[in-house]
């Protein structure tokens, strides 16, 4: 019993943990590429250009960033319902 309740605390840490992480990579990512092109439109002096461009470069890299962050969950996931079959 108490194995199953420390296995179980361990799967809720460990989903907690990557949720945080997805979440500060996601703000970083989204900072940079946005805050990067708040000061290219004031260097070039155009309005929501480069804002918009570092908005979708921002989603594109975020996206790509969650991918890799839950590709490993999802091979484990994996193998062990291949495992179980």
């Amino acid at each position: 019993m108490d194995n199953k309740n420390r296995n179980e605390k361990f799967k809720i840490s460990y989903a907690l943990s990557l949720v945080t992480q997805i979440g500060i990579t996601v703000s970083v990512i989204t900072l940079a590429f946005i805050g990067f092109g708040h000061y290219a439109d004031r260097y070039f002096n155009t309005s929501p250009v480069f804002i918009l461009i570092g908005a979708i470069l921002a989603f594109i890299f975020s996206m790509l960033a969650i991918y890799r962050l839950v590709l490993p969950v999802m091979d484990k996931d994996k193998k062990r319902n291949n495992n179980g079959s």
